[in-house]
């Protein structure tokens, strides 16, 4: 496909603009390179490392029940899905008498 002399030659600027902006590009990189350097903002690998968030918190709420230790649910949870949370708790509860009223007889 796409051998018609239009697609040809878009094709070949498109490929011209490619290098063209490529340069421009590379001097405004090599611009905000050294102005970083110049003004010290500029960090090491270790220093990002250093400085990462310490994301070993532990969450206070159960991650299967999605409670906390007084049963409430947390805030970024809808009412939809706690009310979803609460009917599937009920149907396992329900199920749970049955097959124990079962057993017993």
């Amino acid at each position: 496909m796409a051998k018609s002399l239009r697609s040809k030659w878009k094709r070949k600027m498109r490929a011209v603009k490619r290098v063209r902006y490529g340069e421009k590009e590379r001097v405004v990189l090599e611009k905000m390179l050294d102005d970083a350097k110049a003004s010290g903002s500029l960090k090491t690998a270790q220093d990002i490392k250093d400085d990462a968030m310490d994301t070993t918190a532990k969450s206070e709420h159960n991650h299967t029940t999605y409670k906390n230790e007084h049963g409430n649910y947390p805030k970024w949870m809808s009412q939809k899905k706690v009310d979803k949370l609460k009917k599937v708790k009920q149907t396992k509860k329900v199920n749970k008498k049955l097959s124990q009223k079962k057993k017993k007889v």
